[in-house]
This record gives structure tokens, C-alpha cells and sequence, in this order.
């Protein structure tokens, strides 16, 4: 529209001049036509020192709670970009669905402006964004130029929440029997059972707390005898489900409960791996085990983060379970 309306009163400057020759309508015809020279020239310089870049590549939010993708935009020209477009391409994933929208800001000179976009999700997922372009425009809008086409991306994982009604189950786990029976060589014997539970006797060795001695036992045989406690640090467990769902509202049930089981069995002292995709690229922080199948251990709570995001964003099922870790499937 605007380019239309500035062709209409060039074409009425130039009339205005063939009508009424004098020194005014001259000035006004060749001001007209220099005029767009000098916003072309103004706009290849803004866009020269135009700089954009993602504030963070890498965003994680609970499901159901809103979070914010931000895009940070420079201009670092003395000329001001009133009008600043930000094209954005959205994937969701696993369900694919794909929408766009686009984002107008002003930046003055020499300024930094933000934009962000607010997305949430009624479903565990990935949201993949991609900047398709940065768009700027002259003052009268009359010409554009196109920057960073697709080349800045970000990911938002929308991850389940922690459920505490799964915390009993975690415990029911640890009690799981012992898949080895204790080597005859072994001094200290082994017990299933929630760790810290007393779970049988012996005498004393050299090493033992003194916390362990059990007095009334010690003084009816005449030796120093002291506790055992159960204990799973000898026990690893394997977590896995069906996550290929194409009902992501069971799916989300069915990862909730297995991200939650987990970091409860990591937060009573169990030695907790979790089935995840073999994306060799994606293991910057967890500690992965490939022995058929592929398993990440839970040591902590960006452990758990950095597993939920591996998962969230797609379909998954896998049986495979690593040599020597008790398997748990969770349905």
C-alpha cells in the first residue's frame, strides 16, 4: 500500500511540475525522486549492522505452564528500524503439527529489543522454532530486506511434572528381590528391602560403625555383634515404557509416571537408569550406558531434566535392557 500511495504522489509531483514550472515544484519532484535512493542506502547500511540471535537454545517448562522462546534483535546503525518483522515456524513433536506467526517490533538506533514468544502445551512434547527470516523496512516502508533466514533455531521441551503418588511405588521397587545371589566369597552379606531396614546380623569386622553394635545381641553370645542394613546400592535398575502411544493423553499418563518413579527411586539412594533414544548427539550431561539397548542414569535432578527432554519429543518403545540391571517396565 504505501509503495502505491508513493507512486500516486510521485505522479502528482510530476504533473504539479508540467502544470506550474517554477523553482518549488522542481525542488518537490526531485526531492521525491532522491527520496528513495537514500531509504535503499539507509536500509543496506541498518541491515549491514543488524545483529539477531536466540537467548537460549535450549528451553524447558512444565506441561500445562506457559513459557517464553526469546529472539534478541540489535541495530546497531544510527538510523532507526520502525518496522522489524521476525517470521517464526513452530513444529511440534511427536504430533507434527506446524504453525507460523510473525512478530513486528520498532528498534530504535544503537538499541537491543526482545521479542518473545509465549507457547504452551496441553501435551508432553518438543516445540522445534525456527526463525524463517528477520525482515526489516525502510522508513516509508517502500523497500525490505531479508536476514538470518532459518538460521536461528531453539527447542522447548514441555516435560511432565513430578507426581509424589508415585513415590510409593518407587519404594515397592527397591524391594524387589536381588536378581544375583551374594557371592560365597563374600564378608558382608546382601539383603533386598527399603535401604536402611535392618535386615539380619553378623560379628564385627574391622571397618564397621560402632552405630551398628547391637548391644543385647553382643552380650547374650559373647560377641560383638552388629546389624546389617539393606542396602541397593548393589542393585541397578532399568526403567522403560511404551511411549508410542498415538493418544498423547496416555502417553503423557504413561511418562508421567515413568519420569516420576524414577526420580524417586534416584532419591532414595537407588541406582536408577531410564530407556532413552540412541541420539548420541543429545548426551551432553547424562551418563549413558549401551549394551544392546541404551540407558541414561539419574543421578540428580538435571539428570531427570536432561532425560525427560530426550524423551519428550518422541514416540519410543524399547525392551532392551542393558546387561546387569533389574528391568521394570512401567505401562
Amino acid at each position: 500500500m504505501s509503495r502505491v500511495l508513493y507512486i500516486l504522489v510521485l505522479i502528482g509531483a510530476g504533473l504539479f511540475y508540467l502544470l506550474y514550472s517554477d523553482s518549488l515544484s522542481f525542488v518537490l519532484l526531485v526531492a521525491l525522486l532522491i527520496l528513495p535512493v537514500m531509504l535503499l542506502a539507509q536500509l543496506i547500511i541498518s541491515a549491514v549492522f543488524l545483529k539477531c540471535s536466540v537467548k537460549s537454545s535450549r528451553i524447558t517448562a512444565f506441561k500445562g505452564e506457559p513459557c517464553e522462546a526469546a529472539f534478541t534483535v540489535t541495530n546497531n546503525s544510527v538510523f532507526p528500524l520502525p518496522n522489524t518483522a521476525i517470521r517464526i515456524k513452530a513444529v511440534c513433536c511427536p504430533s507434527g503439527d506446524v504453525s507460523y506467526s510473525t512478530v513486528t517490533v520498532p528498534i530504535p538506533a544503537l538499541r537491543t529489543e526482545t521479542v518473545t514468544v509465549t507457547l504452551g502445551s496441553e501435551h508432553c512434547s518438543r516445540v522445534d522454532i525456527t526463525a524463517e527470516y528477520v525482515k526489516i523496512f525502510d522508513l516509508l516502508r517502500l523497500f525490505s530486506v531479508k536476514r538470518f533466514r532459518k538460521k536461528l533455531h531453539c527447542s522447548v521441551y514441555i516435560i511432565p511434572k513430578l507426581r509424589e503418588s508415585f513415590a510409593s511405588e518407587a519404594r515397592d521397587i527397591l524391594r524387589l528381590p536381588a536378581p544375583e545371589a551374594p557371592s560365597e566369597t563374600s564378608t558382608v552379606p546382601s539383603c533386598g528391602g527399603y535401604p536402611g531396614d535392618v535386615c539380619g546380623y553378623r560379628e564385627f569386622m574391622q571397618g564397621d560403625r560402632l552405630s551398628l553394635m547391637h548391644y543385647k545381641l553382643s552380650a547374650r553370645f559373647d560377641k560383638d555383634i552388629v546389624k546389617v542394613l539393606s542396602r541397593n546400592s548393589d542393585r541397578r535398575f532399568f526403567l522403560t515404557a511404551d511411549l508410542s502411544d498415538n493418544d498423547l493423553s496416555r502417553r503423557d499418563a504413561v511418562f508421567e509416571r515413568l519420569m516420576s518413579v524414577a526420580y524417586y527411586l534416584s532419591s532414595e539412594n537407588g541406582e536408577v537408569y531410564v530407556a532413552v533414544p540412541d541420539e548420541p548427539e543429545s548426551f551432553e550431561i547424562l551418563e549413558i550406558m549401551r549394551s544392546e539397548g541404551t540407558a541414561a542414569k539419574l543421578k540428580d535432578g538435571a539428570d531427570y531434566f536432561a532425560a525427560a527432554r530426550l524423551l519428550c519429543g518422541r514416540y519410543f518403545h524399547d525392551d532392551k535392557s542393558p546387561d546387569g540391571l533389574i528391568k521394570v517396565k512401567l505401562d
